[in-house]
């Protein structure tokens, strides 16, 4: 017979628990504050106290490769995002804002537990991060926010208007407060940087843009920003603020990027055929961007400069067709013919409809104008157009067509 009682001891020597003595404990974490992690200090303000992590970045700080602080003018960056009451002595007053969220969809049910906001300074960019330790601390957070929004004129975020504004004020809205964003300037660079970079890159995410141009490689400390929000609700639980650190990282590297975008940007505008744009990508970018806000005569330079250079061929016969169609609308027939003339040559169809338009109904030489539908149907059959645009191609030239035979019988 087994000898349970021995076996039991024997067991309990090795160091073996079993049955009723047999315990699961929990892993409980250290719990550090958010004031033992990052820097920083809590603020007074009407709704309590709100944590505040701040710095200050000298005037000559580069991020990247690029400086911080903007030395060309920002008169163009001001009519772009319609502030043209805005001069460069307003700079100051500029608001670099940048949310860290409970959700990435947005909606009422997600907050902003952490919002980083920087600004130029006579002592250079001063860097604050507001970060609530729970949801009963975001009225303190908005105040704080508020404290630092009062009397600015402009806000500068990166798809702001679709996300973090909307989302800032409708917290604010919740919370019976008043949103400090109403009547301020708003630059969201997120629009212009695909004006600026679409043909470039493709992809515009801040992460992308900042690497890409301005040359910025983020630290081991950095976060993806989809993790941030499960990192927040972990430390809700947990209260050990450690991953935080990370958190205050990304916001921060975010809010120095859009500085140096905002300064870069403004350098590309003021100074657009600076021999410092080497890629011919972003030349054409911004003839495109300078035709969008009707400055005609810089954008005509910039299509001459771009078609003067070296470029991909589909890039090329693109910049071909765009700069016609803007010298057509300026009346400038003899250069926008020569334009189609060529571009025909490459059995352009857009190129010899226009050709035919122009004999049709300005020079009124109706031969011509046959001459030039024929041979865009010809050219129509040799192509291999998906089946809709062949259709539409084939009605809109046998239309012309019909139409010149009537008037020339």
């Amino acid at each position: 017979m087994t000898d349970w009682k021995s076996l039991s001891e024997q067991l309990k020597g090795l160091g073996v628990t079993i049955g009723k003595e047999t315990k699961f404990k929990k892993n409980h974490p250290n719990k550090h504050p958010i004031e033992s992690v990052v820097d920083g200090s809590f603020r007074e303000v009407i709704y309590g106290q709100v944590f505040c992590h701040e710095e200050i970045y000298q005037q000559d700080h580069t991020h990247g490769e690029r400086p911080l602080y903007p030395k060309q003018p920002i008169k163009t960056l001001c009519e772009w995002a319609g502030a043209t009451a805005l001069t460069p002595g307003d700079i100051q007053d500029f608001i670099f804002l940048d949310t860290e969220t409970s959700g990435l969809a947005g909606g009422t049910g997600t907050y902003a537990f952490e919002v980083g906001l920087g600004r130029f300074t006579d002592k250079g960019f001063h860097l604050a991060q507001f970060f609530m330790r729970h949801p009963g601390e975001e009225p303190a957070l908005l105040a704080g926010l508020s404290e630092l929004m009062d009397g600015m004129k402009a806000v500068v975020t990166y798809n702001g208007k679709s996300f973090d504004i909307p989302l800032l004020n409708t917290r604010y809205t919740l919370m019976g407060m008043t949103s400090p964003f109403t009547g301020v300037d708003h630059f969201d660079l997120l629009p212009l940087a695909r004006w600026l970079w679409r043909i470039r890159l493709e992809s515009r995410t801040l992460a992308n843009v900042e690497s890409q141009i301005l040359g910025v490689q983020r630290g081991e400390e950095e976060v993806p920003g989809y993790l941030i929000p499960e990192m927040y609700f972990e430390y809700l639980k947990s209260q050990d603020a450690s991953p935080m650190k990370g958190i205050f990282y990304h916001n921060a590297i975010d809010i120095l990027s859009l500085a140096g975008l905002f300064s870069h940007m403004a350098y590309l505008l003021s100074d657009p055929h600076s021999d410092k744009i080497s890629h011919i990508e972003d030349v054409v970018a911004l003839a495109r961007f300078f035709e969008s806000i009707r400055d005609i005569p810089q954008a005509q330079k910039l299509y001459q400069k771009a078609l003067a250079s070296d470029m991909p061929e589909d890039l090329y016969w693109d910049t071909i067709e765009r700069y016609s169609f803007l010298l057509k609308r300026q009346d400038a027939w003899e250069k926008a013919i020569s334009l189609w003339e060529l571009a025909a040559k490459n059995n352009a169809l857009y190129a010899i409809e226009e050709l035919a338009k122009y004999f049709e109904h300005r020079a009124k030489n109706l031969t011509t104008a046959k001459e030039w539908t024929l041979k865009g149907i010809n050219i129509l059959q040799e192509q291999h157009l998906p089946a809709y645009e062949h259709y539409q191609w084939q009605e809109k030239l046998r239309y012309r067509l019909d139409r010149l035979e009537r008037r020339l019988s």
